[in-house]
């Protein structure tokens, strides 16, 4: 018997926002203080947040539970700081990853004296692997090449991985999911898309469910999708 492809779209214009002073959080899932119908995690894929800082500004890291935390700067570069003072720049081409705890006290700065800065902070539900330990935390990829994924996070113990890809006006391209019991997070971070027959604009996100493959389309030049393939399971 056929199952039926389960999907939902997260408009932009809906995601929950907190502000602090020079911050910005809009948060496409339930977080903190922000908890609406309909907007639970997506299986493994905790929060999905974008994050504006202002320059000279900072924002804090906090957690109830180990969390994985992947962070992706799409407009310049960001620092993330210890307790111990230690720190690490991320830029333009770069993701961070790394293992949160409750009491971990990590805090991202915009190093920047007058320019603002924005990137995604995704949580994950821990996956414990040995291989972890052999995995660099700051990693880099690059979009010259248009119309094709690159790889921008793997966790193979947790069934999770992450792909994003710049595409000119009606390229198009399917995406083949590795696992059964796995499903799609698709979000564009900048231009327009139309993935699985659905229109997609900046700052939008679309989960897909029971599928195999899943067809998309760039509607712009210079369109920008980020996919994640993350487990369903608990």
């Amino acid at each position: 018997m056929l199952t039926q492809t389960e999907a939902q779209i997260y408009l932009a214009d809906l995601r929950g926002v907190t502000r602090w002073d020079g911050v910005r959080s809009l948060h496409t899932f339930n977080f903190n203080g922000y908890q609406s119908e309909g907007r639970d995690p997506f299986g493994q894929l905790l929060a999905f947040n974008e994050e504006t800082i202002e320059a000279g500004k900072c924002l804090g890291i906090s957690t109830e539970k180990p969390v994985d935390i992947l962070l992706i700067p799409t407009v310049g570069g960001l620092e993330l700081t210890d307790s111990a003072g230690e720190s690490v720049f991320v830029g333009a081409g770069e993701t961070f990853s790394f293992l949160a705890f409750p009491e971990s006290n990590l805090t991202v700065h915009n190093p920047y004296p007058s320019e603002t800065i924005q990137y995604l902070q995704i949580r994950l539900r821990p996956q414990f692997s040995e291989n972890d330990l052999n995995e660099p935390p700051l990693k880099s990829f690059s979009l010259a090449q248009e119309n094709v994924l690159v790889p921008v996070y793997d966790h193979s113990a947790g069934n999770a991985s992450g792909y994003i890809g710049r595409y000119g006006g009606r390229q198009e391209d399917v995406f083949m999911l590795k696992n059964s019991e796995t499903g799609l997070f698709c979000y564009i971070i900048q231009g327009a898309f139309e993935v699985q027959n659905r229109l997609l604009e900046k700052g939008d996100a679309l989960s897909l469910k029971n599928t195999e493959e899943v067809g998309f389309e760039a509607l712009s030049n210079e369109a920008i999708i980020l996919l994640i393939e993350v487990g369903q399971g608990s």
